[in-house]
């Protein structure tokens, strides 16, 4: 089972574009990108004491203590968080109640714990986007687009495990920030922008149009309410702040170089 990126971009534009070429990319991708983190991510097995959301998992994870918190966030230490922390991080996955029974809404309920991530972990009075957590959003996009071409429920279980465990060892990499939901529930968006045709045209008429991380979250949000509904704005109001508050002249933090950063843990 392979949580590769470039991959997983690769099928759902594959699907997305009925391009055999593109699906060939993606095979070819994952086929040549074995690595460390099949050493855990192949053996995963269903959760062994379900009883939690995703959600209160992760914020338990915020606040254990047994967890590192490094120096900077970023995807240097993945290696390092995989090959010494991978029991503790199981010892979290394996009290998530996994819905088997109707993995659409698995999908759902992994798809809007990316947007948590994403878009409500950044500090009350600086908002800020994650590099690295916004690509969970993006795969969880590939993840549902691709999910109804897959005929085996086995394989649809093993890449949300796959998934659930790799955003765990991503987000202590990030430094575990606090999740707020209020962050996006209590967000405030002005009538002249709450529609989706603001956002998008935020996203074509400025700078954002150049960055192509931007656009795919965005219209993976827009995507995400159009299959799972309104939910209080939920998707748009995760939206309608990023266009309105990210740094056109250097969009992103959690990478190590970065001086911003989002509400995380910081050595005491």
């Amino acid at each position: 089972m392979q949580m590769n990126n470039a991959a997983d971009w690769k099928n759902q534009n594959a699907t997305v574009q009925d391009s055999q070429i593109v699906g060939i990319e993606a095979l070819t991708t994952t086929a040549v990108s074995y690595n460390y983190l099949h050493e855990v991510v192949d053996k995963l097995k269903p959760p062994k004491s379900p009883s939690k959301s995703a959600l209160e998992i992760f914020k338990d994870i915020h606040l254990d203590n047994r967890l590192p918190i490094y120096d900077t966030p970023g995807v240097d230490t993945l290696e390092v968080v995989v090959k010494n922390y991978t029991d503790l991080v199981l010892s979290h996955y394996d009290q998530w109640n996994m819905n088997k029974e109707n993995i659409e809404k698995t999908i759902e309920e992994l798809f809007d714990l990316a947007v948590y991530l994403y878009g409500a972990t950044h500090k009350p009075n600086e908002i800020e986007f994650d590099f690295f957590l916004l690509h969970l959003v993006t795969a969880m996009h590939g993840i549902r687009i691709i999910h109804p071409h897959i005929n085996n429920q086995q394989v649809s279980e093993h890449i949300l495990l796959a998934f659930f465990y790799f955003s765990i060892v991503i987000y202590i990499c990030q430094l575990r920030p606090e999740i707020n939901e209020q962050l996006i529930n209590d967000y405030k968006i002005e009538n002249a922008k709450n529609n989706w045709n603001y956002v998008t045209e935020c996203v074509l008429n400025t700078e954002l149009m150049n960055d192509a991380h931007a656009v795919k979250v965005i219209r993976a949000l827009k995507d995400a309410e159009k299959v799972y509904g309104n939910k209080n704005g939920f998707y748009l109001k995760t939206a309608v702040k990023n266009v309105d508050n990210v740094n056109i002249e250097d969009i992103w933090v959690g990478g190590s170089d970065d001086q911003r950063q989002l509400n995380v843990l910081k050595r005491s």
